[in-house]
């Protein structure tokens, strides 16, 4: 949406998503568990430019709700996902080991291109993804 003040605007010159997505392409391969309250709740694993953040316990991600509409977010995050494609990244979001999102290179979206208007975020599941806002949702 032109003129919105609340989209974080990515461009070619962001400095911040340019790391991220350059470091994210230097990760070759491994994997990192993060616990909470002594139980795994992130697994990231890389494998060759292809990153997957797997929320085990999503629930502990609560945020607060912002002014920020659902099209600023949706912008913000396909400026983010063609910087990752320009890198030759892929991202993908799981919950609990199923896939919710992939931003980035290997991005094959269809009916979500309807949604985000870009080539470059594939909704895997939106059973997923309506879950996965709910666990996010404060109380």
């Amino acid at each position: 949406m032109p003129g919105s003040k609340k989209h974080l605007h990515i461009d070619d010159g962001d400095m911040i998503a340019t790391s991220v997505s350059k470091m994210l392409k230097t990760a070759k391969s491994g994997a990192i568990t993060i616990d909470f309250a002594d139980e795994p709740a992130v697994k990231v694993t890389a494998n060759n430019g292809r990153i997957a953040v797997d929320l085990l316990q999503p629930t502990i991600f609560k945020v607060p709700e912002d002014e920020t509409g659902l099209f600023d977010k949706l912008r913000t995050a396909s400026e983010f996902a063609s910087k990752l494609s320009d890198d030759g990244v892929t991202l993908s979001i799981l919950r609990r080991g199923k896939e919710v999102i992939r931003l980035g290179k290997d991005s094959r979206p269809t009916f979500s291109r309807l949604i985000t208007r870009s080539k470059d975020i594939q909704m895997s599941s939106m059973t997923e993804f309506a879950r996965l806002k709910k666990d996010f949702k404060a109380d």
